[in-house]
């Protein structure tokens, strides 16, 4: 930017002065900002720099917000500009400047890059020592015209809005007070005193986080015992000298944190045990020549409780009642005051007072006269926490009774201030148990998906696929009126590995010249009226890629005549402006039953046939995917009890995963293959000619598959790999973990965060979508320990041993993660942005009271049906011990009548597992281990 000076007509005039050198600062701030977004930026995102940070991610983190803080400036100086260059007598500044500040975006915008500015200049001091990146630096350094570097340039935002104020300030010094100007300066000086305020306090906020950080960091290089102790919003509180009472009598240090209780001993060195000040641990400062320390123990301040010791009881009690009976006297003695006052005769009242004062006394001096507990006693500090072991218990004592009572007093505000951060976070309500009775031995659960609403109405059932390793069977849970089980019903002769829901196409435009549903000449009703409004959706396109021949083989069952004629639809003439489709009053679904198709295939033609085959492809599917390698794919409307499968797609090898993504299925293979099924838009799905890239190997297949941000995020092996759905070109890969023998076994994604688990692990793991950056690790064991304290020891040292997640769910802003314990648990899945570079204020897992008895099997969610919650309240031993043993059979007519309901925003969360077991139970159930190997599904309400 070319740098203006503006002509002073009156050089003496000092106002116009002082406004000369606001308007070549203002310019001079908007050249730095436009050279740090031109010159530093968007070079360094440039293909010729790209390489010099890697990632366009944090090219954005360390200039973050500067592309909007030179926006606003820019308009700023233009307005200035031309408030100076036609100067009057009259001509007002201070408005432009209340304007442009006074923007809540603005505020957001300096607050944000005044936060980020820490990490911002931590990134560029890491990517400085590489020498490439630092010769870079160094050339926009001699391009800038002030030869100032980046360290110069980026700092300015923070100063620029204190410099405002000063030459305000100066502004309304040399403005008359009856001048127009006069107002509008204040209002912007006040404006921009409150934009200064709001930054420094951001700014305070980030040096104490860091000054926090530091201190955690310098105690972590003091306890040996691999303690990380740095965790966003965890603060060092106090350390206090304790004896620690279990077993032999030991000397530790207690140290408690705003989410951690830590219990460590001072490592014995020549000349005795070295002890640290207790003053140079405060929270401010830490201690630089402290003796080192080794870890005893460390729980979660969630975890422990203060047990009341029957002394400090007695004395609280003891104190309670002396402080009562001394404010007695003081009312007595108010009393007695009074009745001197009074003019009538008062003698029986002076002497009831009397002896009621004398009485008071009494049990005053009784009370005081009691001995004191043993200041032993009064110093002694119980704990009770959870632990992988079970429950266990502390005796700790301090060095008086007034230490005690400190620790006491500030572990209660800390356990406080941890309620507060989650009281947000409302636990989902469970709802019952609803057993599934196995119709053959050794069948297990695999998976499980809800349907999709059809045409005609909204119903959606949840269809639980299980198996014994030799048959696949899947069970419809109806919702409506309440869930049940409608059926069980074997569906192939191989393991069903996935399943997933499949909408209808899209596109009405190729259909409308020829879709009509005429009325069927039925007894019953008149014929009901739909009109379908369509979008049409970008044409897909896939560019050529090489076929594996053998990739698919169609495989058409022998089905009955009737079962192709569900519906009629008679050709229509020409492209009408708006095609209603005519339908009969019974629902799409009920044509599949023997006595309505005969009706309907009386009544039809061949043309019909043509007609009916268009408008299935508008109906959702559902696609079941193999272990011998099939896919099974239904209507969403089809009885399965009468009716085969549609279609069944043959493979080479099983079906690991089945996942839609715009107007595509895409098949995850056990030997490696990624295959593609399309569809052009208003057009059935292209079986026979499907894509087939080769992405893994028989070894490492691709074993889970999620969408995020349009991308397709595979699990391969112990890696990830960000595959594009278009090109099918792997854009990214990364590694999840450093042991290969540990593939991906769970993955779901909400936003930009991506939740991944690997086989054989307790851990997830979180990962930002556009970075594909590590935000945080969660281990669920401590949480899990804490479900199963009261467990009997052997089962929950068994579970304990081989404690692994199974399952995963993103529902309403909650992860839900299934173990093999059998426990279900729950966290807040985080806000993430772009910016966001760690999670690790995470709240802590917290565990249903509700679970199975072994593996949690799967997790999926269903919308509820208005009126669905009242009916789910029942007492959860009516629904256990009253619900009959055998499978009732599904009340049809009700389903359909409730199917056209209105759908509430309330999710339906469903667990399928081993058995069920009340986690929360306090008394022994004599049903208790009846049912551990009956299939159970588990559901909550969120």
């Amino acid at each position: 930017m070319v740098m203006t000076k503006c002509f002073l007509c009156f050089p003496q005039d000092i106002k116009l002065h002082i406004m000369q050198t606001l308007l070549e600062t203002e310019q001079f701030y908007v050249y730095s900002l436009e050279t740090l977004v031109n010159g530093y930026m968007r070079k360094l995102k440039s293909p010729e720099y790209a390489h010099l940070c890697g990632d366009p991610g944090t090219v954005d983190v360390m200039f973050y917000k500067l592309p909007e803080i030179l926006n606003t400036h820019e308009n700023l100086l233009q307005q200035l500009k031309m408030r100076i260059n036609h100067w009057h007598d009259t001509q007002k500044i201070g408005d432009i400047i209340s304007a442009s500040m006074a923007k809540q975006p603005v505020l957001d915008t300096y607050t944000a890059f005044t936060n980020n500015f820490n990490r911002a200049k931590e990134l560029i001091s890491k990517a400085s020592a590489k020498p490439a990146f630092y010769k870079f630096l160094e050339e926009r350094t001699k391009e800038h015209k002030e030869r100032l570097n980046l360290d110069d340039l980026i700092i300015q935002p923070i100063q620029r809005i204190p410099r405002y104020e000063l030459l305000l300030k100066e502004l309304i010094d040399k403005t008359p007070e009856d001048h127009p100007d006069q107002e509008s300066l204040q209002q912007a000086l006040n404006t921009v005193k409150t934009l200064a305020t709001a930054i420094d306090e951001s700014k305070n906020v980030a040096d104490k986080a860091i000054k926090d950080e530091q201190a955690l960091r310098g105690l972590e290089g003091m306890i040996d015992g691999h303690v990380e102790l740095v965790s966003p919003h965890r603060k060092f509180i106090r350390q206090l000298g304790v004896i620690d009472q279990k077993g032999a009598r030991k000397d530790r240090w207690l140290f408690l944190f705003s989410d951690l209780l830590l219990c460590a001993s001072v490592k014995r060195r020549a000349g005795g045990i070295r002890r640290p000040s207790i003053s140079a641990l405060s929270p401010a400062t830490l201690p630089v020549e402290a003796g080192k320390y080794k870890l005893a123990w460390k729980l979660l301040l969630e975890d422990v409780e203060i047990v009341k010791s029957p002394a400090s009881t007695q004395q609280a009690n003891q104190e309670r009642d002396v402080s009562k009976l001394e404010e007695d006297l003081s009312i007595l003695s108010r009393i007695t005051g009074l009745t001197e006052t009074l003019s009538s005769p008062h003698q029986g009242l002076d002497e009831v007072l009397k002896e009621l004062t004398e009485t008071v006394n009494k049990r005053l001096a009784e009370r005081q006269a009691l001995p004191a507990p043993p200041t032993a006693l009064l110093s002694k500090l119980e704990l009770t926490a959870t632990t992988h072991e079970g429950i266990e218990n502390f005796v700790l004592f301090l060095s008086s009774q007034e230490a005690r009572q400190t620790f006491e007093n500030d572990f209660a505000e800390a356990k406080k201030k941890l309620a507060a951060r989650s009281k947000d976070h409302f636990p989902p309500v469970f709802l019952y148990p609803i057993p599934i009775m196995k119709t053959r031995s050794g069948m297990q659960f695999s998976c499980a998906a809800p349907s999709l609403g059809t045409m005609s109405n909204s119903l959606r059932d949840v269809w639980v696929c299980n198996s014994d390793g030799y048959v696949g069977q899947v069970c419809l849970l109806s919702l409506t009126p309440e869930p049940t089980v409608a059926f069980c019903i074997s569906v192939c002769s191989a393991r069903i590995l996935c399943i997933a829901p499949v909408p209808g196409a899209q596109d009405m435009h190729t259909l409308r010249s020829h879709l009509r549903v005429p009325k069927l000449p039925l007894d019953s009703g008149q014929g009901r009226t739909l009109q379908f409004v369509g979008e049409t959706p970008n044409q897909c396109s896939m560019p050529a890629v090489a076929m594996n021949q053998q990739a698919s083989e169609i495989m058409a069952f022998d089905t009955d005549d009737s079962e192709e004629e569900e519906e009629v639809i008679s050709p229509g003439t020409g492209i009408a402006p708006e095609i209603r489709l005519q339908v009969d009053d019974v629902p799409m679904e009920e044509a599949s039953s023997e006595e309505d198709v005969d009706r309907i295939s009386a009544n039809s033609n061949p043309d019909d046939m043509s007609s009916r085959e268009d408008l299935e492809v508008l109906q959702p599917t559902m696609w079941l995917g193999t272990e011998d390698g099939c896919i099974h794919i239904y209507q969403c409307t089809d009885n399965i009890r009468t009716r085969k499968s549609r279609t069944k797609i043959r493979h080479p090898a099983a079906v690991q995963c089945i996942l839609y993504l715009d107007n595509k299925v895409f098949v995850s293979l056990a030997n490696g293959d990624l295959t593609v099924y399309r569809r052009e838009p208003g057009h059935a799905w292209d079986t026979k000619n499907p894509l087939t890239v080769t992405l893994g190997s028989s070894t490492t297949p691709i074993s889970k598959m999620v969408s995020v941000c349009s991308k397709l995020w595979c699990g391969c092996q112990n890696n990830i790999l960000v595959v594009d759905p278009n090109t099918l070109n792997v854009e990214h890969q990364f590694s999840v973990n450093n042991d290969s023998q540990k593939t991906v076994h769970c993955i779901v994604s909400s936003g930009l965060g991506v939740w991944v688990s690997l086989q054989a692990t307790a851990v997830v793991r979180l990962y930002h979508a556009a970075t594909c950056e590590n935000l945080c690790d969660v281990d669920v064991t401590q949480t899990v320990y804490k479900m199963l304290a009261g467990s009997d020891a052997i089962i929950r040292q068994h579970k304990a041993a081989c404690l692994r997640i199974t399952a995963l769910l993103i529902c309403k802003e909650l992860l839900w993660v299934g173990t093999s314990a059998g426990v279900v648990l729950t966290l807040p899945h985080p806000k993430i942005t772009t910016t966001t570079t760690s999670a690790r204020d995470i709240a802590v897992p917290n565990g249903s009271g509700q679970g199975h008895t072994g593996h949690v099997r799967f997790l999926t969610a269903v919308d509820i049906p208005s009126g669905k919650a009242t009916a789910s309240h029942r007492k959860i031993s009516e629904q256990v011990f009253e619900r009959p043993k055998g499978l009732a059979p599904p009340d049809l007519e009700h389903r359909r009548a409730s199917a056209t309901a209105a759908i509430v925003s309330s999710m339906m969360v469903i667990s399928g597992g081993d058995g069920y077991e009340d986690f929360s139970a306090t008394t022994p159930n004599e049903a208790a281990g009846k049912d551990d190997s009956t299939n159970h599904l588990l559901l909550w309400q969120v």
